[in-house]
């Protein structure tokens, strides 16, 4: 890295409830990267959060207010998804790069906004994808690009969860701002398939409805050579938790992970007995904010570095970029759709 590179990078977050307090959290950790302002209609709480996780900063109500009077490099946006859209578009239109959390959008004409937008303005973007960042994640999609197990036989892509009770005014749950558990939840499962391998040739899906919209879908998607069937619903009881899992199948090799029996991911190969696999993992620790249903911050601290560093090379992300969000929202939604 040049040393006219190595300047601090300075960012607005935009939210601070759950994934806001994550972000805020791993950009204490982040070399060279510094929160200067956040926005959250509730100031107080949310500084007092902030200076919990050694991101003490000056809390905005609007996003405008913050541009006006700070100077920054970049606007993280953790908002409910139906106000990505505003906010992604202010943050552009000021010329800034732009992390937004997933979904992109509610809808595909949102998502077309943002991305045209960002391409007249010369954005700089990434999209909270964070599976593809993940560490066990990660080592399925080397060990599959290494040809090592030969050919993928079948995929099953797994997330499942109790109902989450920690949005404000519980967004989560409603439909219209949200798109329910098989836009939020499993749009992560949607977008690994398509970094792993592209479009499917065709898909078949079927949704379980309840008063929060799609809460439970699950999807059988073909490919030319491999068969990958994906699930995710938040309709568990509170004492299911969160689990999120995957199996991949090969020719020569099995690798599974669940992130709900503390196995780790395994890697099982001819007569052998399945094994650990060894996963390279960041060391950023757990969350302290005892929100949401998730705690570590490994997968979300190698998507803001990778995103940051990025930045401070003054190149454009090229993983989790805007097109691929778009991507993978355009199918969730096309797989909702179809099941109606």
């Amino acid at each position: 890295m040049s040393e006219e590179n190595t300047k601090s990078l300075k960012g607005i977050l935009v939210g601070c409830g759950f994934m806001g307090g994550m972000h805020a959290q791993i950009y204490a950790q982040l070399p060279k990267v510094d929160l200067v302002a956040a926005v959250d209609i509730h100031g107080e709480s949310s500084s007092e959060k902030l200076k919990s996780f050694n991101t003490p900063v000056p809390v905005y109500d609007t996003l405008e207010a913050a541009l006006a009077e700070t100077d920054c490099d970049f606007v993280d946006i953790c908002l409910p998804t139906y106000l990505h859209k505003s906010h992604a578009l202010l943050a552009i239109n000021a010329g800034k790069a732009l992390f937004c959390e997933k979904p992109l959008a509610l809808t595909e004409a949102e998502a077309d906004e943002i991305v045209t937008a960002a391409h007249a303005n010369g954005t700089f973007a990434q999209v909270g994808h964070c599976i593809r960042f993940w560490p066990e994640y990660q080592t399925l999609m080397s060990y599959h690009q290494s040809g090592q197990g030969g050919r993928l036989l079948s995929l099953n892509l797994t997330r499942r969860a109790a109902r989450p009770g920690y949005g404000v005014d519980d967004w989560l749950n409603k439909e219209d701002q949200s798109g329910g558990a098989a836009l939020d939840l499993h749009i992560h499962d949607t977008d690994f398939a398509l970094a792993l391998l592209g479009l499917p040739k065709s898909f078949t899906s079927r949704v379980t409805r309840d008063y929060s919209g799609p809460v439970h879908i699950f999807n059988l998607l073909d490919y030319d050579d491999c068969i990958v069937t994906t699930e995710g619903g938040w309709n568990y009881p509170a004492s299911w938790g969160f689990q999120m899992a995957f199996q991949a199948i090969y020719e020569d090799a099995v690798l599974d992970y669940d992130s709900s029996n503390g196995k780790g991911l395994l890697i099982c190969e001819g007569k052998e007995a399945p094994k650990p696999m060894a996963v390279e993992k960041p060391d950023s620790g757990e969350s302290t904010s005892g929100e949401g249903n998730v705690s570590d911050l490994g997968g979300y601290y190698n998507e803001l570095l990778y995103f940051t560093n990025c930045l401070k090379e003054g190149i454009a992300p090229t993983k989790a970029t805007l097109e691929d969000a778009r991507a993978s929202l355009a199918l969730t939604l096309q797989q909702i759709q179809s099941s109606h």
